[in-house]
């Protein structure tokens, strides 16, 4: 049949039918939708829905829903877990003769702890009763879903049969989705493949619902796990080509993919490399609360698997701690768990664990790939902060925990989910609690420790050698710090140290600034070394035969003064024969920086002017920062590479 185009700007929406068996659901979607979710010849011969069926509905308002149809027979469960991923609400289908069954309770139970809060019930067969008894059916619904802290947004009653209900129905998704926030498709891509088979002409089509990020046709993607390299040949969207789609829609893929490696459901397409992970640590809950022994006791050092998006995992329950739960009506514990494959998963990401159809708990992912320095008692500490949401205060746990006191800030992506790490770390910095350090980061007061613990290190050393001039060796000097950096992120705090003069670095050495000054100096030149610091402070800078002429020293001595304070980090030799004290191009370094906010140019006319100077010393501080990389000459004038030390 033909489709008429969708809209522009149509938002979509996933919505997951649930409920016992011969309830009705697959009768309600036929007649809501016109199509059949049975796809499987053995559902058709069956009548019964086996594997996941999909239909959906245009309801003309610039608003498309797709149904998951999932099973609602005890034996296909697992294809209901893994087959949930990315719903905006459940749609609760109950038969009105026979009210809530225990599938019905066992469904419920599962979209809550799947973490789905909102549902519209469907009471289905009204021909068969009075309306008394679908009073009774209705209340009994909302007390079933009051007790898993799921939202009754409404209810319709409808006769599959003969047609009833369904334009109220019908009516009620366009009053409820109107409300919802508009997803943007920010993020990574995000989508889990439900279902994967090969067309005549096109070769691999995937489908599944895309939960985050966007995907539009020519779009390099990689599928994990596996890291399968794959471009997008085209997309469709209930049977209509689009040339992107956003969260909330189902999409059909036809991918190229080189090799032809194989693909089936639980496969992600994603954007970037996930970084599949084995070891997780989790949180767990149970609702309603059991009243049998706690989760630890029930679940430690128990298999189960996993389902999460479209995939179902096998691992190991290492250990469980129960916690105290905030609501009376759930039980809550922090697990480790061990996999036996890798998992694309990310941090605050929803699941469910199964041990047999009857024992399934709800579960958010906290940590992925647990580091080996945090002890049990610092994990269980940075996994109470990560429950709360309190993801700063655990970020700073993280790395006040890390053996040298900071970690890469890709690093954090195993505690906080990408689409939070940015906001978090950005706050953080703002608030001056967490700083940088190259591409590491570490909390502010680490850092003020490291700077005092290197000082120190380097003190005792000269004191013990005075007779080392030029300072001690760098990597003698990162093997005595009391914090065992990596070589990496040592040099960015000898870098950082020697921009903000606390330290004095000559080639593979470091010393202290002021160290020459402390030994013995010819009597003869203390008292013009003295009269150079003067004029030093007086000017930008000079060259020495300048110098001589204003202290009425000889030249060879001007020199050995020089040289003697450049090695203490006094003064520094701008360009060639200028002298400049190291405060004085401190100041110059902020002037440059004022010129470059205000015009994103550095010309040398307004250095000068700012200066107050001749264009002989500001062409001569110039060419200092053009040597030190803290500024870059182009054609329409020099950039700023590196701000000032604050």
């Amino acid at each position: 049949m033909t489709i008429a185009p969708f809209h522009p700007g149509t938002r979509f929406f996933t919505i997951a039918t649930a409920g016992h068996v011969d309830h009705g659901k697959t009768s309600l979607l036929r007649r809501l939708t016109g199509i059949d979710p049975d796809r499987l010849k053995e559902e058709k011969e069956r009548q019964m829905t086996t594997d996941i069926g999909f239909a959906y509905l245009d309801l003309n308002e610039s608003m498309v829903v797709g149904f998951v149809d999932v099973p609602g027979h005890g034996k296909f469960l697992k294809n209901m877990l893994a087959g949930v991923g990315g719903i905006d609400l459940a749609l609760l289908v109950v038969a009105a003769d026979e009210g809530p069954m225990p599938q019905t309770r066992q469904h419920v139970r599962i979209l809550s702890l799947l973490g789905i809060t909102r549902a519209i019930v469907a009471i289905t067969k009204i021909d068969m009763v009075d309306e008394e008894q679908v009073e009774i059916v209705r209340d009994e619904v909302e007390q079933l879903l009051n007790l898993h802290s799921i939202e009754l947004l409404d209810t319709c009653a409808v006769s599959s049969t003969q047609g009833t209900g369904f334009d109220d129905l019908k009516a009620t998704f366009q009053k409820l989705l109107k409300t919802f926030p508009v997803r943007d498709g920010s993020g990574s891509l995000f989508l889990p493949v439900d279902r994967v088979f090969t067309k005549s002409g096109f070769g691999t089509v995937i489908t599944g619902t895309l939960v985050h990020g966007k995907l539009a046709a020519g779009d390099q993607v990689l599928v994990e796990p596996g890291e399968i390299a794959a471009r997008v040949r085209r997309l469709e969207t209930h049977g209509q080509t689009v040339a992107v789609a956003l969260p909330g829609q189902r999409v059909a893929c036809n991918l190229v993919i080189k090799d032809q490696e194989k693909i089936a459901r639980g496969h992600v397409l994603s954007s970037n490399p996930t970084n599949p992970s084995k070891s997780l640590l989790v949180s767990l809950f149970d609702r309603p609360r059991s009243l049998e022994e706690p989760m630890s006791e029930r679940l430690s050092d128990q298999p189960v698997r996993l389902y999460h998006g479209t995939a179902e995992y096998h691992g190991y329950l290492r250990w469980v701690e129960d916690l105290a739960a905030s609501d009376a009506n759930e039980s809550e514990a922090v697990a480790f768990l061990a996999l036996q494959d890798p998992a694309v998963i990310s941090s605050q990401d929803k699941f469910v664990v199964r041990l047999t159809d009857d024992t399934i708990y709800g579960g958010t992912i906290l940590m992925r790939e647990r580091p080996r320095w945090l002890t049990k008692k610092e994990l269980l500490s940075v996994a109470d902060l990560l429950r709360e949401g309190k993801f700063d205060e655990a970020i700073l746990a993280f790395l006040k925990g890390s053996p040298q006191l900071m970690v890469r800030e890709a690093a954090l992506s195993s505690i906080v989910s990408p689409t939070q790490r940015i906001p978090v770390i950005e706050s953080l910095k703002a608030s001056g609690r967490v700083v940088s350090l190259g591409e590491y980061l570490l909390a502010a007061e680490s850092r003020t420790e490291l700077s005092e613990d290197l000082a120190q290190r380097v003190r005792a050393s000269l004191e013990k050698n005075p007779e080392n001039e030029d300072g001690i060796a760098l990597e003698s000097l990162r093997t005595l710090m009391r914090t065992k950096l990596e070589r990496t992120a040592f040099q960015h705090l000898i870098e950082e140290e020697s921009a903000q003069q606390r330290i004095v670095r000559k080639g593979d050495k470091v010393s202290l600034p002021g160290r020459a000054a402390t030994k013995s100096i010819d009597p003869t030149l203390a008292e013009l070394e003295e009269k150079v610091r003067v004029q030093l402070q007086a000017h930008w800078c000079l060259e020495c035969d300048e110098l001589a002429a204003l202290t009425g020293g000889e030249l060879k001595n001007i020199k050995a003064v020089v040289n003697s304070m450049s090695k203490s980090g006094e003064t520094i030799v701008a360009s060639y024969d200028f002298i400049a004290s190291s405060k004085k191009v401190k100041e110059a370094h902020q002037i440059l920086s004022e010129i470059w906010t205000a015009k994103r140019s550095i010309a040398p006319t307004d250095f000068r002017e700012k200066l107050g100077t001749t264009r002989k010393y500001a062409m001569a501080l110039l060419q200092y920062f053009d040597d030190q990389k803290i500024t870059r000459r182009l054609d329409s004038g020099r950039v700023l590479l590196k701000g000032p030390n604050r």
